[in-house]
């Protein structure tokens, strides 16, 4: 499924400067002038902001993974049915008026997350969680938090942006679809509201051993019908908005700032070097590829502009064991939910030491479970990477991981074979031809 036009865009977006004593300045965050996104990304940010939301205690990884193919996979095509294709502004159709009162809530949160993820992504921070990993309830009951929420989600940047190591970003997630609570004024007052109730006090904690350096609140709203649609950003943290293309004027955009949330486009000569990297990876056999953190030792592994990040391991954990679930690797999943949860690879049975991965044949590395849909796969030097590190970290995550960030442009000489992630998510098609190869999860490495 692809959308009609290629690409949708939020043309409306307000940036809301809060002031916070103790907020952590991110440095080098600004996003170019157009909130832009295709299906593919659409698609892998609602799979996985709705896997997360059942990344909590007392749900076992079984159900989830239940929950995952029976819902969160199907929800974005779901949401699909009611997105204008007459427009290329993100917005929706006056037939999801018809939806039952009970169900556009949860409709408008699903889409709300979603933007919010596309938002996380495009500034840097590619590893997230369910916010319940920080379990901010304690954090709550202390003298200095009173707020009786928490937020939706947890970011890692990796150690980028000026963070140092175990420093995140907490984030509350908001969306409406209504006549009269999408409009301008009510998607502002929403964001506020949210970074006041649910973001704003737990800024400077320490939960978990990491610390809360900085906080959204992002707010999307559309009303349907309308063909326009919003997305307001609260924060203490400044974030610079890129000039307007001179081909532009002010009364084209209505004089409002515009913000891509895509990555940026690379420049030819980027475009050059990922392409040929492309090709040396299709060239070079997977079980090649060794070194810790998969593929950070080698010629040729990793980025070719070797960038890298070091994501707190509780954060990168949590980000991988709701991707292998998507991507039916259940035992990889549990492997990391067992460390996660401060128990034993005794607590495994002896067939859950191993995982099976299918290794698709052809462009870039991509590796899923045999029982995933054929869409969704992982980035392999990702795969190779998180899974190193829990063998060697079987105990408890440790303080920060070394992890890849994957390709997300120009992944092949096709444009749009795969699109990825920072974390190496992966949406894939048509589907390809592919081999099985056994990961021993103990051992960290290929059997």
């Amino acid at each position: 499924m692809t959308w009609v036009p290629a690409t949708k865009n939020v043309p409306n977006v307000k940036v809301i400067s809060l002031t916070h004593a103790i907020a952590k300045e991110i440095s080098g965050v600004s996003l170019p002038e157009l909130v832009e996104f295709g299906w593919e990304q659409f698609v892998l940010s609602v799979t996985r902001t709705r896997g997360m939301q059942v990344q909590v205690e007392g749900i076992s990884s079984e159900k989830r993974e239940r929950y995952l193919t029976r819902y969160a996979i199907s929800r974005a095509e779901g949401l699909d049915v009611f997105i204008d294709e007459t427009t290329d502004v993100f917005s929706f159709v006056i037939a999801l008026n018809a939806l039952p009162d009970d169900e556009r809530p949860s409709f408008a949160g699903n889409v709300g997350a979603a933007v919010s993820d596309l938002v996380m992504e495009s500034l840097g921070f590619h590893w997230r969680a369910n916010a319940a990993e920080l379990k901010l309830a304690e954090v709550r009951d202390s003298d200095t938090v009173k707020s009786r929420k928490t937020p939706d989600y947890v970011y890692d940047p990796g150690s980028r942006h000026g963070f140092e190591a175990g420093q995140i970003v907490i984030v509350e997630a908001k969306g409406s679809l209504s006549q009269t609570e999408a409009q301008d004024a009510s998607v502002d007052r929403r964001a506020r509201s949210a970074f006041r109730e649910q973001v704003d006090e737990f800024i400077g904690t320490q939960p978990m051993g990491l610390t809360v350096a900085n906080g959204f609140a992002i707010s999307f709203g559309s009303v349907p019908g309308s063909q326009k649609s919003r997305v307001a950003i609260a924060s203490p943290q400044t974030v610079g908005v890129e000039p307007q293309p001179a081909s532009l004027s002010a009364a084209a955009v209505g004089g409002v700032r515009r913000i891509r949330l895509s990555q940026p486009q690379p420049q030819q000569q980027e475009r050059k070097i990922q392409q040929e990297y492309v090709k040396q990876q299709i060239q070079q056999p997977i079980q090649q590829r060794r070194g810790g953190g998969g593929g950070g030792g080698g010629e040729g592994e990793g980025r070719r502009e070797g960038e890298r990040a070091q994501p707190s391991g509780r954060i990168a954990f949590a980000n991988y064991e709701n991707l292998f679930l998507i991507c039916g690797a259940g035992n990889a999943a549990a492997f990391l939910r067992s460390i996660l949860a401060g128990g034993s690879e005794e607590d495994l049975g002896k067939e859950a030491r191993f995982q099976e991965f299918l290794v698709y044949d052809g462009g870039p590395p991509i590796l899923k479970g045999p029982n995933g849909p054929w869409r969704y796969g992982i980035y392999a030097p990702s795969v190779e990477a998180i899974l190193r590190a829990a063998a060697a970290n079987r105990q408890a995550p440790p303080l920060t991981v070394d992890l890849p960030i994957a390709l997300t442009g120009f992944l092949a000489e096709t444009p749009g074979s795969v699109v990825m992630q920072g974390d190496g998510f992966a949406y894939m098609y048509p589907p390809r031809s592919a081999h099985g190869r056994m990961w021993d999860l103990i051992k960290g490495d290929w059997v």
